[in-house]
């Protein structure tokens, strides 16, 4: 993990050394489901810590900067896929409960088997579209969304129960407005990578 470790002191982000050894772990299944379902492109080491966990783990910059505590609070991981941003942060967030949603048969396999071996008692996999998860979150996050408007429109649900649904976005600026939803951006530009992100915040006005 000496590519995470080197990030993460880079920007300011601490994690412990069992955080390191589950996100190993999480890297190892990564490597070997992912040939077997697609769960992802990539699969070389650096790529995995840098493009996947470094990458999941930029959101406790986004939320610290827009003032969202996320410390013990509920959080939901719209269309989880292979775990991002889910796993990562739910490894780092020991006290926040997590709930993946994820409609695909055999990714939630793989999330569920995630879960066993790595221990995390703080998470729980559903396997249905986030519009049949009912639940008081404080916290939406989904990554790659290509259209805004699709995500508020899928999570509206949760968003009128108060949620706040954060969209991991690539460099693109989102110059669109979401009538009725308070919209917030903040950029991060993390020291030794090349990629900037952006995320998007959403609550319900």
């Amino acid at each position: 993990m000496e590519r995470l470790r080197e990030l993460c002191r880079l920007n300011g982000i601490e994690l412990k050394e069992e955080h390191y050894e589950k996100l190993e772990k999480f890297k190892e299944l990564l490597k070997k489901w992912g040939r077997r379902i697609n769960l992802t492109s990539l699969l070389e080491d650096r790529e995995i810590e840098e493009k996947h966990f470094f990458d999941s783990l930029l959101g406790l910059k986004a939320f610290k900067e827009v003032g969202i505590e996320v410390e013990g609070v509920p959080i939901c991981d719209v269309g989880s896929g292979g775990g991002f941003p889910g796993i990562p942060l739910s490894v780092v967030l020991e006290t926040s409960p997590f709930t993946l949603v994820e409609p695909r048969k055999k990714r939630c396999v793989f999330l569920e088997e995630v879960k066993r071996q790595l221990k995390l008692k703080n998470v729980t996999v559903e396997c249905k579209r986030i519009e049949e998860v009912d639940g008081d979150f404080k916290l939406l996050t989904m990554r790659a969304v290509e259209d805004p408007e699709d995500a508020v429109e899928i999570t509206k649900h949760l968003l009128e129960k108060g949620s706040v649904l954060c969209i991991y976005r690539g460099r693109e600026s989102f110059g669109g407005e979401l009538p009725g939803y308070r919209v917030s951006e903040v950029t991060v530009r993390p020291k030794g990578v090349d990629f900037i992100r952006r995320f998007l915040f959403v609550e319900k006005i």
